[in-house]
Order: C-alpha cells, then structure tokens, then sequence
C-alpha cells in the first residue's frame, strides 16, 4: 500500500513529514502508552521554532513523570522519581503547556486527562474534548487528521508490527483510509520494550509511509507502581467478589479497587474457606461463594495487571471468540509489561 521509508532521527523524519503535508499538521497520538515520544517531539519542537507551522494534536492520557513543586519534595521524592522512570522522554507539549510557553500555533486537544492536572491551565481545560471514547474515530475523521502516528515493535522478520498498548482505534482509521474516507500519514517509531500482541493489534508494514527505526531511541516504558491495596479496598473487593456469578464477564477499572477485586476472586478460587470466613466477617450481601468452574472472561477498555493475576489463578478461563480477555488498551507497572512478552500466544 506504501513505500516504507526508515529513518533513525526524529528530526529527520519530522522535516519528512512536513516536506509531504506542508505546513498544517493535524496529528492523532493514542492515548496513554502508545505515544511515539521522540518522533511527537521532534514535530512539536518544529513547530515551535517555525510559527508558521500549524500543528493540532488530538490525543489523550498524556503520561508524565511526576513534577515536584518545591526542593524539599525534590530531595525527597528524586531519588524514587529517578527508580521509577529514569530514561522516560517527556513530552515537549505538556512540558510547555505547564510552563506556559506553548506559542499559540500549536493546539493539543484531548478527550481524557488525569484528574486535576491541568487546574493551572486555563488554555488546556479549554482545549479538552469531551468526546465519549465510541465517537473518538468521527471526531478524528471529521477533524481531517493527516498524519496518524504510533509506537510499535517489529516481529523478528519485520513484515508486520504490532500495535501492542494501543490497537483501540488505529484499526478502524486504516480501514477508513483503505475505504478512502481518510487520508494521512502513517508514521511509526519503534520501541523493542512493546510486548507483541497479534489479532488485531498486527498490521503489515506496508501500511506504513515513515518508521522511526533506532535501537538507540529505545527508551523505557512508562510504569507507575500499583497502588498499595487498603483494608477499604479489600472490604470493596470482598463485597464486589460475592456478587459475580461464575461463567460471568468481568470488566476492571485501574487502581486499588481493581485489584482487590482481583485478590477478592483469586482468593475464592483458591482459597475458598479464607474466603467465605472473610465474607461472614464483613457481613457481605452477595450469593456467590464457590469457586469457578466455567470461569469468567473478560471484556475491558483497559487491560489491567489483575487481569494476568486471574489468569494465572485459573479465575479467568472461559474463552469468548477463542480469547480469554478482549481488550483496547494497557499500561501498567515495570513487572507488568515481562509478563506480558512472555505469555504464550494462545493465553
């Protein structure tokens, strides 16, 4: 479908891309994880030293590392800051917005943020959509994208790529770009950190225009730490866990919450006296007690690391379409993304 060109500078292949859209940038990034950092940056720094470039950038779930306010939080939170994501990029665009210094011909809209971090901005909060994740592709669509670009890891013969974190919607956008109700520039950076995911989060290289393609700019992946699980959230999770059926469908949201449900679940499996003794102690409503037999599936917008907790446990084993988990997108602790790489293809 294209003739893929390879590049291993970002700034290369940022003037690339303008060479071939000229100087009004309507750029898609996915949310969360998936965002090709060093290729973004190199567009937004263009645009930033050339005023007369138009960039808009639609996205969502900017990832960022933790900014500290005073140098008492420095000293105190630096050395945690540095375990947790040495080597991360930022990302130019929000590092200018918080400053309040990105120049006004570049625009970034997203449809989700993260509670309360964009108070101090004024020029962001007005610049958020408020677009149901289902209507995501027509505002992206209707908004005339002409570049869609990604962070993507190889197979070993490089003839496919795998979307990994983020095949919600790319998808749907090359199926309207093969119909011909889009036309943009697919441009991807690589990243050998991607677990490799197959279905539908593999595409053929040749959907490909441009590929940001050097080892040397593989950077780490971003990975908060799980949240530490309170008595609340066990509680939460117990009550939760006694109201879900076996041969049910399971959808769980990030968080503690969600993973006490997780440990709630994994512990009537496997543990099932401990967990009706905990159910009389917390005096739980629900009827479900007994372990799995059907076992549950799980449909979810996000993969979540309880998910891989329940599969393991042997919670999560009735297969739907021939799959145990269908879900659109995933990012989640250092431990997380191992596990990950080493499932077997038919997990």
């Amino acid at each position: 479908m294209s003739s893929l060109q390879l590049f291993d500078d970002p700034g290369r292949l940022a003037d690339a891309i303008i060479a071939r859209t000229g100087k009004r940038i309507v750029l898609a990034l996915p949310l969360g994880l998936g965002k090709p950092n060093h290729l973004a940056n190199a567009l937004v720094e263009r645009a930033i030293a050339d005023p007369s470039i138009s960039l808009r950038i639609f996205t969502a779930l900017t990832l960022e590392v933790p900014l500290t306010s005073s140098e008492l939080e420095k000293r105190f939170m630096g050395p945690v800051i540095e375990r947790l994501f040495a080597g991360y990029p930022e990302m130019t665009y929000a590092r200018e917005l918080h400053r309040g210094r990105l120049p006004e011909n570049i625009e970034v809209n997203e449809f989700f943020m993260q509670a309360g971090k964009w108070l101090g901005s004024p020029r962001q909060q007005q610049s958020y959509i408020s677009a149901n994740y289902t209507h995501v592709l027509r505002y992206i669509l209707d908004a005339n994208v002409n570049v869609v670009a990604q962070l993507v890891v190889p197979n070993d013969a490089r003839t496919h790529f795998s979307l990994s974190c983020n095949p919600d919607i790319t998808p749907d956008l090359l199926t309207a770009r093969r119909e011909g109700r889009a036309g943009f520039i697919y441009a991807g950076e690589t990243n050998a950190g991607l677990p490799y995911m197959g279905g539908p989060a593999e595409v053929a290289a040749d959907e490909f225009e441009f590929l940001l393609d050097n080892s040397a700019l593989h950077f780490p992946l971003f990975a908060p730490p799980r949240e530490p699980v309170t008595l609340a959230d066990h509680a939460i999770g117990l009550h939760t866990a006694s109201h879900i059926p076996d041969g049910g469908t399971l959808q769980i949201g990030i968080g503690s919450i969600g993973d006490a449900i997780g440990h709630a679940l994994v512990l009537r499996h496997r543990e099932n006296e401990a967990y009706r003794s905990l159910l009389t102690g917390v005096q739980c409503e629900g009827r479900e007690a007994m372990p799995f037999e059907t076992g549950l599936y799980c449909a979810s917008e996000m993969l979540v690391e309880c998910f891989i907790d329940l599969i393991e446990a042997g919670v999560v084993k009735r297969e739907v379409d021939g799959v145990l988990v269908h879900g659109g997108v995933f990012f989640g602790s250092r431990d997380f993304y191992p596990k990950l790489r080493e499932m077997s293809a038919d997990a």
